[in-house]
């Protein structure tokens, strides 16, 4: 039943009564009828008339009979009684049903997972009754869903309700239900079972949470079109409140698939499962229902404190990276916290050392220092050993006192292993806390490490500096983003990379994947990520001139001339130099 406003209440004009029933005010309609406030034998209830009496013959009224009898046998605490029910001759098929007090889910709104849990476990548990006598609800969403002020949560609406064998009471192989929270089967108008129920669910949970259905769009066509596709950020990723346990089952409950998606017995297990801050669920739920958004400071402490745990262990397992996974969901719920952010700094400073301390560091420092040291006197013995190679062009004859000698530079092998070797070291020495090595051991390597580095650029080595020696890791997306503006083409794609799997949904990322992958000429990975993001956004200058480029070098010219007159058209200057 979908609530009306109270401005959009009507009264029939005329007294209409049904089986005894006068209805007052016509206060929801669905995609299965209208509902009206009626009173009548059994006091004040809702009155919902499912379709004109003309689509009905004998057979069909007969079946109806039996069918609706049939699911009011159905007894469970969260699932509506059905009162009576009746076809009036002139408005068709009708239930009767209780006029419940309380709100409806969508009108409790965002809440925090735990308070989701709480929410929609109950209706978990009516729907898998339902799905144990054999029905199919088929229209499962949130204003279906009435929260009581005493936390009891109800499913109503059953006039969609459907098992094998029943007259539909709609045209075979059109889709019933509400645009969002159909399956994938139902929106193709294909024969619907259990898993379709199972589907809405996950929709619902996702949207308790992230405030958003998992494939809202701003028409109802796109929006079932998306789920024709099953393309959705995660849970976790669309709230940072989300466990990963919480995220993998909504994932599950939305697999295109029917049969990889729970039956919805298994679903109010695991749901159960996850409830780990509450023996008493029904004092719970109360509370979530009350105030449904001050509910996250009620169970704060609990889970900041079981996060605070968690990041505790990462960090003395040596797994820095899930301690800061841990530690950032808990700051969803405190910004503050103060044992939180001393967790961060302490995961970060396990982070950036990306080993376990040395038992002995002053000798691995000498260590390193004899082996630069004799890798420094190799390389030099050798090369002093002639006629300074580097006093002229690469090829030369030079001429002294002695005997003519020809010699010539060190060969690439050469330069790329002592330039490798002192960039090493010198990323070690950087990066060193000093805490159990002296000040005066640091000065000497770095020294030392200078030295040779003057004495090799003086010779012709080239040696790049590490730019990121001594600076943390990141630790988010935007981290690793700013990291990669940095580099080289190839550092930088390794960057993006760590950008998407901390936020797989964040368009920036998946925009710098495009551009970074077209720039390693890693041409059909760029043109398939490219793609990605401009179904997002088509006109998004920098994603059509990479794919333009990267179409370019796979031998698509035709292909990379629209995407880099397109991109040309919407005013990207070096689009049109490359037309």
């Amino acid at each position: 039943m979908e609530v009306l406003a109270s401005a959009a209440v009507q009264r029939p004009s005329t007294t209409i009564e049904l089986g005894g029933y006068q209805l007052e005010q016509r206060i929801g309609e669905g995609g299965s009828g209208q509902v009206y406030r009626a009173r009548g034998p059994a006091g004040v209830v809702a009155v919902k008339v499912l379709g004109p009496a003309s689509d009905l013959d004998d057979a069909a009224r007969a079946r109806f009979h039996r069918e609706i009898a049939a699911l009011g046998q159905i007894a469970h605490p969260n699932l509506v009684t059905l009162i009576a029910h009746g076809i009036d001759d002139e408005l068709g098929p009708y239930l009767v049903l209780p006029l419940l007090p309380g709100t409806n889910l969508r009108a409790v709104g965002r809440v925090c997972p735990e308070a989701a849990l709480l929410l929609i476990q109950p209706v978990v548990q009516a729907v898998a009754a339902l799905h144990a006598r054999g029905y199919v609800h088929r229209d499962l969403k949130p204003e279906n869903v009435i929260a009581a002020p005493d936390g009891t949560i109800t499913v109503i609406d059953l006039g969609l309700a459907w098992r094998e064998g029943m007259t539909r009471h709609t045209d075979t192989g059109a889709a019933v239900g509400s645009v969002g929270y159909m399956a994938p089967e139902q929106i193709e108008g294909r024969a619907v079972d259990p898993k379709a129920d199972v589907w809405a669910l996950g929709v619902m949970l996702y949207e308790l949470v992230a405030g958003k259905r998992p494939f809202a769009r701003p028409r109802p066509a796109e929006e079932a079109a998306a789920a024709l596709l099953g393309a959705c950020p995660k849970l976790s990723a669309a709230d940072r409140r989300t466990g990963e346990e919480v995220s993998t089952l909504v994932a599950r409950c939305l697999a295109l698939d029917p049969a990889q998606r729970p039956t919805a017995s298994e679903l109010a297990a695991a749901l159960a499962a996850l409830v780990d801050w509450a023996d008493d669920v029904t004092a719970e739920r109360a509370a979530a229902v009350a105030d449904p958004a001050g509910y996250q400071v009620r169970v704060a402490p609990f889970r900041i404190r079981r996060l605070e745990r968690v990041a505790q262990e990462a960090i003395a397992s040596g797994a820095p990276f899930a301690a800061l996974a841990a530690c950032d969901r808990g700051l969803a719920y405190a910004p503050e916290h103060a044992g939180l952010l001393a967790l961060v700094a302490q995961a970060e400073g396990a982070s950036s050392v990306q080993r376990p301390v040395q038992k002995r560091p002053r000798a691995w420092w000498f260590a390193g220092g004899a082996i630069v040291v004799l890798a420094g006197v190799a390389i030099t013995a050798k090369l002093v050993a002639k006629p300074d190679p580097w006093a002229s062009s690469p090829d030369i004859t030079v001429t002294t006192t002695g005997p003519v000698t020809t010699t010539k530079l060190p060969d690439e092998k050469d330069r790329k292993l002592l330039g490798d070797f002192v960039s090493v070291f010198g990323r070690a020495a950087d990066r060193r806390d000093g805490t159990a090595t002296p000040q005066s051991d640091q000065a000497l390597t770095h020294d030392m490490v200078g030295l040779f580095g003057d004495a090799l650029e003086r010779g012709g080595f080239s040696i790049k500096p590490d730019p990121h020696a001594g600076q943390r890791i990141p630790t988010t997306a935007t981290g690793w983003l700013q990291r990669a503006g940095t580099e080289e083409p190839a550092e930088a794609l390794a960057s993006v990379r760590h950008a998407l799997e901390l936020e797989p949904s964040s368009y920036d990322a998946q925009l710098a994947l495009c551009i970074e992958l077209a720039a390693n000429h890693q041409d059909a990975a760029a043109i398939q990520a490219c793609d990605v993001v401009l179904a997002k956004k088509p006109k998004d200058t920098y994603a059509l001139l990479a794919r333009g480029r990267a179409k370019t070098a796979a031998g698509d010219r035709d292909g990379a001339k629209v995407d880099l007159d397109a991109a040309c058209k919407l005013g990207k200057k070096s689009a049109c130099a490359e037309l």
